[in-house]
């Protein structure tokens, strides 16, 4: 599969034979960048790309297990600097507690120094010789990109938090646009936004600190559309995946996706992405909307009178809807229509299968169902791109929620039927 931040492709597949040996051939218009061989969910190989043969032998497929490169320089450069990196990482993370708790008078501690400052040195002194010696190649600007920054030890918290926050993307590139064709600058910055969980004492601190580095972590990608435009839709995904709305919203009032001259196909999607985050914030009413229900009855949003309506997006062959929409059920049976109306919206393209999951679940409420898959008009309006989507709305059309899991949906209905 080709790697773009945390997108896979799939390129090709292959059989291994009574050996577990393989071949992959890839076209030789194939792009350069990263890939990894995936022998099963969470057991792969990753590999640079680069116009040479590649030849490789691992014990397994699993993080742990060791990778040979028999034939390839840049996996050689990236493998030898992989397992450098993993070993001096891991002994000086046992050495950093003692480097902050040991009594610093005592010769001990001086020792522990010299060996932690040894390998920070060792491994640093390693990178340079790579990227000096192979400026060529793509595994010198990916390592370039992937070295950790160790903080000087003698720091306080504090200072270290700050230090690592100021430091982070020295190293960094966002001119370099072959960084997109591999996982390593968005793990760069999943981990620079981890350093701003430090000393948030409420969920709203975190989240503005969360904010504070989504600001810092875009001012640097503007100098390049490319790498801004690709930031932005990682970010996006990220946000939409963990429900962070303020995170989404911030992103759409802030984003400098205008001030790019060229109108590339991403960033015109990504504007239409933005005004419909805009569109569906928590505190917007939600879009009107007219059809027919699966009897051929009218329903429009604006006439449900209910004081809470639960709008759902779901599928018959939908696993997750099947564990969330029995929630709603339980609900709505409790109540009555003036308290909680549900309208379901099926991206069902087959309108029997759509009947017998309704009727097998009891899902008794006011279904709708285009049976036109994901290009209802309904699935565009709100932005469905998964199931189930829901949307919690008071009586006069306000979103006031959208739960992504079970234990959410309870808490939001039972904070606003159940009285």
């Amino acid at each position: 599969m080709r790697v773009s931040g945390e997108n896979r492709k799939l390129v090709d597949t292959t059989l291994t034979d009574q050996t577990g040996a393989f071949t992959f051939s890839l076209k030789e218009e194939s792009p350069t960048g990263m890939y990894i061989t995936i022998q099963s969910p969470g057991r792969a190989v990753e590999l640079i790309v680069n116009h040479e043969d590649i030849q490789f032998a691992t014990t397994g497929f699993n993080g742990d297990d060791e990778v040979q490169i028999i034939r390839s320089v840049e996996n050689m450069l990236y493998y030898n600097y992989l397992f450098l990196k993993g070993s001096n990482l891991y002994k000086m993370d046992l050495l950093r507690p003692l480097i902050v708790e040991y009594p610093k008078n005592d010769p001990f501690y001086k020792a522990v120094v010299e060996q932690y400052t040894s390998m920070k040195n060792q491994l640093e002194e390693r990178i340079e010789t790579i990227i000096t010696e192979n400026p060529n190649t793509l595994a010198a600007r990916f390592i370039k990109t992937d070295q950790p920054l160790i903080a000087p030890t003698g720091l306080n918290a504090v200072d270290e938090n700050h230090y690592l926050k100021t430091h982070y993307f020295d190293k960094v590139d966002f001119n370099d646009t072959m960084l997109i064709r591999s996982s390593i600058v968005t793990s760069k910055v999943v981990q620079y936004m981890s350093l701003y969980q430090f000393n948030a004492n409420s969920q709203e601190s975190l989240e503005e600190n969360l904010l504070m580095a989504v600001d810092s972590v875009l001012k640097k990608a503007t100098v390049n559309q490319q790498m801004y435009e690709f930031l932005v839709d990682f970010l996006v995904k990220g946000f939409e995946g963990i429900g962070f709305e303020r995170g989404l919203e911030h992103i759409a009032n802030s984003n400098r996706l205008e001030q790019f001259c060229e109108n590339t196909q991403r960033k015109a999607k990504l504007a239409n992405k933005m005004e419909l985050i805009r569109k569906l914030a928590l505190g917007q009413k939600a879009p009107g909307f007219t059809t027919l229900d699966l009897n051929g009855n009218v329903v429009t949003l604006d006439s449900i009178k209910a004081k809470t309506t639960v709008l759902v997006f779901w599928a018959s062959w939908c696993p997750h809807c099947d564990e969330l929409l029995p929630v709603i059920k339980t609900y709505y049976e409790q109540t009555t229509r003036n308290q909680l109306e549900v309208i379901g919206v099926s991206v069902d393209d087959s309108k029997e299968k759509l009947l017998q999951s309704i009727q097998k679940n009891g899902y008794h409420w006011i279904n709708v169902g285009e049976l036109k898959g994901w290009d209802g008009s309904l699935i565009d309006e709100y932005g469905i791109a998964a199931t189930p989507s829901v949307f919690i709305l008071d009586r006069d059309k306000t979103i006031l929620s959208k739960p992504l899991n079970k234990e959410l949906l309870k808490s939001e209905l039972q904070k606003r039927v159940i009285k």
